[in-house]
């Protein structure tokens, strides 16, 4: 692959200096005319004969070895080149620097984590470099592109060649692509820096279908293919414009270099004219790689003209006045080392390939959102479209979901091949999320805990809110996310925000965090048979002070906590606690304390906090602590509090539609036998009836009159012997009444 960067860190030096070398090498030892023969050849390109060269004396310097290091790199022997920066970084003589080429040696080896030491050491050496902070957890950034890379599939084009193909777009139905593939000329030239032939712009028919490609030719016209290189090329929107890269066929710079320069052709009719150079070429630098907006008003390529970062940047020119402007440094994009190969989506989508972020290895594809006049919001696209080898010059269909891509990764035919690629869904920037943190009075809370989740509960970020009590957390992601806020002496608190295609580029969401007090209420609740925790019971708390009413769920341990608001030191607090919970049996019970001390009042400890299963054989009266039915002296009218109670049964029955229930009327042993049963079956009956009228499906209740019959403590009356004499409290316990479940 030409990139510019290669053609441009080493400059090919005329044949006067070359002739100058030659003299000098006759005085010099054999190791020095090794070194002097070595970076003549490196200079000039011929990288193969150069490694041979420098093999020779590769132990000589460090200089030497970053040499070698370089040629390695440029034939595609990264294990080496990695092996020379190994030993230069272990030489008293080496500089910082080097522990920064190594570190880019290990990436394109995948060797991540032995490249962020070295990162992390060139960062010691030299701290004012502050590029490099962003390098600084290279490991966790390269598995955050991965898990934010869109899905995708990536495939090896079926046409590529052992030679080097890239740099495809498609226009008019043709594909037109860059290649060094040898064509039907007589005269094969080759490149010395890669032995290959030079490059050519290539033609051929696509099937939109399923992108096959077959008739490839060379482009017929004599005005594009040439003697040295030529491609890529890119097209206006109008496609009455081709702005092809080629080697400049003008003079050469002062070093002997000829540099890329930057050639337009227009449509006139049905003929492409003579190419053009565009005003901003230069004998003494490069410019290429162009690419235009949707709307064809600017122009963006990459050039390592005077003025740049470092390295290839990538500058904009505006159409302005007939002509294009002086061309604009992309600062939010540029790095000091290598950004290139720029692509303009329409949907607004700017593709660019650089070697300054934080990537897999060699160039990296990453994407940016043109908006207000500039590049925002610029990330790594992710593996698989991303490698540790070089990727780079992307094309993408009018549908934002397929395209192609060049890569010289491990797998592929050739020094560079085309990749075909397929997305399930389009590229979507990220959005912001500001989080701010209040109290329950409106002050803002600065160094609150914020977890980010997404809907299933998975941990996406922790954050911390600044000092002007906000967090901020971004995501190219839609759905809901929810925030836990957690901070000392404050309750935690839960938030959530949703994200749509349709949101804003910045979205509100608040934390409402509630202080501690000191006095807090627990209300764990238990299932009656087992004792163990419930959670997701319905916890219905009403302050009979104030009338206010609260409704909590209890968690995994089968708590809720809340504070206790507005109470001192020896106040009392009184509340009603309703728990429901589906297939139990609902209760209710009153809590009164005195709030002694500051800490947590555990309900649990006063009162049961637990709540029976619905199944065959419960007694109802038992499981919600119903209060005893009390009739008048040898009567069986409904008191008024009576209908109290027996409207709790309803509200159940009501709740279990399929409930059979057998209401059990007894009394205790005083009277006759005979008209204890009596008794007990009138009001068995008329308890029955007033609960038949109140529910669906009145058969589903039915009365029993037991009278004495199941007395509980022994308390009898009759025999033959004289029975003692019972308390009062003795026969209470025998006069009850039942409501057992005899189905479901």
């Amino acid at each position: 692959m030409e990139k510019l960067s290669h053609l441009d860190t080493s400059n090919m030096k005329r044949i006067l200096l070359f002739a100058v070398s030659c003299i000098l090498i006759g005085g010099v030892s054999a190791q020095e005319k090794n070194e002097i023969i070595g970076t003549n050849q490196l200079n000039e390109y011929n990288y193969f004969a150069s490694v041979n060269t420098l093999e020779k004396v590769k132990d000589k310097d460090a200089g030497v070895l970053r040499k070698l290091a370089e040629g390695y790199d440029m034939i595609g022997n990264y294990p080496n080149a990695e092996a020379c920066y190994a030993t230069v970084c272990k030489r008293a003589d080496r500089i910082p620097n080097d522990h920064l080429e190594y570190a880019r040696m290990l990436m394109k080896n995948q060797k991540y984590a032995e490249a962020e030491t070295q990162l992390k050491i060139y960062s010691q050496l030299n701290p004012k470099d502050s590029e490099m902070g962003r390098f600084e957890l290279l490991n966790e950034s390269l598995e955050k592109y991965t898990a934010q890379s869109v899905t995708m599939k990536v495939q090896n084009a079926p046409f590529n060649t052992e030679q080097e193909d890239f740099g495809p777009v498609i226009y008019n139905g043709k594909l037109i692509f860059t290649s060094s593939r040898k064509s039907n000329d007589v005269v094969n030239r080759k490149w010395l820096g890669n032995r290959l032939s030079f490059l050519d712009l290539y033609v051929a028919d696509i099937n939109p279908s399923d992108n096959s490609v077959t008739n490839i030719q060379p482009i017929p016209s004599k005005k594009v293919n040439k003697k040295y290189h030529e491609g890529p090329v890119a097209f206006s929107p109008d496609g009455k414009q081709a702005f092809i890269t080629r080697n400049n066929y003008g003079e050469k710079a002062i070093d002997g270099t000829r540099h890329f320069s930057l050639y337009v052709s227009n449509l006139v009719g049905e003929t492409w004219s003579e190419p053009e150079p565009v005003v901003f070429n230069s004998n003494d630098y490069s410019v290429g790689h162009a690419t235009l907006s949707p709307d064809g008003k600017m122009l963006f390529f990459a050039s390592d003209m005077p003025g740049g970062k470092g390295g290839v940047d990538i500058y904009r020119s505006r159409w302005q006045d007939g002509n294009w402007s002086i061309p604009e440094n992309m600062a939010s994009i540029n790095t000091s080392s290598n950004e290139m190969f720029p692509f303009f989506h329409e949907s607004g989508v700017f593709f660019f390939c650089s070697e300054g972020y934080p990537g897999y290895g060699g160039l990296d594809v990453f994407i940016g959102q043109y908006k207000d006049d500039d590049f925002k919001q610029l990330r790594n696209v992710g593996a698989p479209f991303n490698s540790s080898g070089d990727d780079f010059s992307v094309w993408m269909n009018k549908d934002g979901l397929t395209g192609m891509l060049s890569s010289n990764r491990a797998g592929g035919k050739g020094n560079d091949d085309l990749y075909t690629f397929s997305m399930e869904k389009p590229f979507a920037f990220a959005r912001n999320i500001h989080i701010l943190a209040k109290d329950e009075k409106g002050n803002k809370l600065s160094g609150v805990l914020v977890k980010v989740k997404d809907s299933s509960g998975k941990e996406l970020a922790t954050l911390t809110t600044d000092a002007n009590a906000e967090a901020i957390y971004e995501s190219s992601e839609t759905g809901v996310f929810k925030f836990d806020g957690t901070k000392k002496d404050y309750f935690e608190s839960q938030g959530s925000a949703v994200l749509t295609d349709d949101s804003p580029e910045s979205l509100n969401a608040e934390l409402v965090l509630e202080k501690d007090p000191g006095f807090m209420l627990l209300v764990q609740v238990l299932d009656k048979k087992s004792s163990t925790v419930l959670d997701s019971v319905k916890v219905t708390l009403i302050n009979n002070m104030t009338g206010k009413e609260e409704v909590y769920y209890t968690n995994k341990e089968g708590a809720i906590k809340r504070p206790i608001y507005d109470k001192k030191l020896n106040d009392r607090v009184s509340y009603n606690i309703r728990m429901e919970k589906t297939g139990y049996l609902p209760r209710g019970t009153t809590y009164n304390k005195e709030l002694t001390a500051p800490g947590v009042y555990d309900v649990s400890k006063d009162l049961s906090l637990k709540l029976e299963k619905m199944e065959v054989g419960t007694d109802l009266a038992k499981a919600i602590d119903l209060k005893p039915i009390y009739f008048d002296l040898a009567k069986y009218d409904i008191r008024p509090d009576a209908a109290v109670e027996l409207d709790k049964i309803v509200a159940i029955m009501n709740e279990f539609p399929t409930m059979v229930v057998e209401l059990g009327s007894h009394t205790d042993c005083r009277g006759t036998a005979l008209k204890n049963l009596e008794l007990s079956q009138k009001r068995a009956d008329a308890s029955a009836n007033y609960i038949k009228a109140k529910i669906k499906d009145p058969y589903r209740i039915a009365g029993k009159g037991y009278g004495e019959t199941k007395i509980l403590n022994g308390c009898t009356c009759e025999g033959p012997k004289k029975q003692p004499k019972y308390t009062e409290a003795q026969h209470s316990v025998n006069r009850r009444t039942e409501f057992l479940v005899v189905k479901i």
